[in-house]
């Protein structure tokens, strides 16, 4: 409600500066009206959006709304809500309406406190109130007649269920993130847990991060059309060619603060295709230093064999793998200003399978080994059959001497 006032003001004070500019105009400039009225429609453009149609939440953000109530039932207007940070301790305020609603918006992934203060009525605080990304929670409030000074804290508070939107989805939080078990760390993999979420079984012998990601399909739709955003901006990738350029960015889970999954019936102000909505939030810094270090291997000696490598006496595939890495955030200006830093390194050696060619993310032809002197020219071509390169072929590779010989 402070934004919509502040914006109000802001359209007040724009109105008294055009009509002085325009008294002001000397003939023969820039025709005034016209001047102005371009300033005015972009103004309005960008900022002259009625109470109503200012989001309440973004794919980055959570909102909070309710009504508030006397012990008979009625609608309490002109009550001031405080929503504060349990982490950061940023402060937000907002003022019930005539119908006694009040509304939140643009709140940040946290657990928050809830304080109501309003003449003749008790001072009511909720704790622990959590704030999903894409999610508005509902919390209606009934006040208590007596002193401000009197406090009634509440410390149970019900499960905050969405009732302003059918946007079927599913929230993942840092806790699940962090624990279930990521073969390549990458939390793609989680996605396929989601109702409506259609994907190929992780190859555990992928290299880097895996083949999930790309591979998954919602409610029946071809796998390239979901749409990914990472803390409010769009990470698709557009072009098809996660094979070379990487693909849509992946942070390692320890700097996710939480994800969600929308497979269904979200608004148009979260996607853009027809498959499913992926809003990924990373971790932001809070007024404790907090942080952590890791490291998880994979040995060949800790593997097991492949059924048709035992069948035949033959050794395991080589794969040792190695991702290390660590998180580090706090407060820079307490209250005000915070860091956070995440990085993750991954080094991996992969055997290449010259027999089945099933085992690793690469093959060689038979015939080839890891010997660099099988990349001769006659090598290569005995190894493909074909004939060996003539001269005629060769010349224009062979260094020449300066008098043609």
């Amino acid at each position: 409600m402070s934004k919509i006032r502040s914006l109000s003001i802001a359209r007040r004070k724009l109105a008294r500066f055009v009509k002085r500019w325009k008294r002001s105009a000397r003939p023969g400039t820039l025709c005034p009206n016209l001047f102005v009225n371009i300033h005015v429609f972009l103004f309005c453009l960008l900022f002259g959006f009625s109470p109503g149609s200012v989001f309440a939440q973004t794919a980055a953000t959570g909102a909070l709304k309710g009504t508030v109530t006397d012990p008979s039932g009625r609608v309490v207007p002109g009550v001031t809500i405080k929503v504060t940070s349990m982490t950061t301790g940023q402060t937000r305020t907002a003022i019930t309406q005539n119908n006694g609603s009040y509304l939140v918006p643009l709140l940040s992934l946290d657990n928050y406190r809830l304080e109501t203060s309003a003449k003749g009525f008790k001072s009511v605080a909720f704790q622990n109130i959590a704030i999903h990304v894409t999610e508005t929670a509902t919390l209606d409030i009934r006040l208590q007649v007596g002193t401000f000074a009197e406090t009634v804290t509440v410390q149970a508070i019900p499960e905050l269920v969405q009732t302003n939107s059918s946007a079927l989805g599913n929230v993942t939080d840092q806790r699940m993130v962090e624990n279930l078990p990521l073969v390549t760390r990458n939390y793609m993999q989680i996605l396929g847990l989601s109702s409506g979420v259609s994907s190929e079984i992780t190859d555990a012998a992928s290299i880097g991060r895996g083949n999930v990601g790309l591979e998954y399909s919602t409610s029946g739709n071809i796998v390239n059309d979901n749409n990914f955003q990472m803390n409010g901006s769009h990470v698709n990738d557009l072009m098809g060619s996660g094979g070379t350029s990487g693909g849509i960015p992946v942070p390692n889970p320890d700097s996710i603060q939480e994800f969600k999954v929308q497979t269904g019936q979200y608004d148009a102000s979260y996607g853009r295709n027809a498959g499913a909505n992926v809003d990924v939030v990373t971790k932001s810094g809070t007024n404790a230093f907090h942080g952590n270090v890791w490291e998880y291997f994979r040995n060949t000696a800790l593997n097991a064999n492949d059924y048709f490598l035992k069948q035949k006496n033959q050794p395991r595939g080589v794969l040792n793998q190695n991702q290390f890495g660590g998180t580090l955030g706090g407060p820079i200006k307490k209250d005000k200003v915070f860091f956070f830093v995440s990085y993750q390194g991954t080094r991996e050696k992969d055997g290449l399978d010259v027999n089945a060619g099933c085992l690793s993310g690469g093959t060689l032809p038979i015939g080839l080994t890891n010997n660099a002197s099988d990349r001769s020219a006659a090598s290569l071509a005995n190894t493909f059959g074909i004939s060996s390169p003539s001269r005629s072929v060769c010349y224009s590779c062979t260094p020449r001497s300066g008098d043609g010989q």
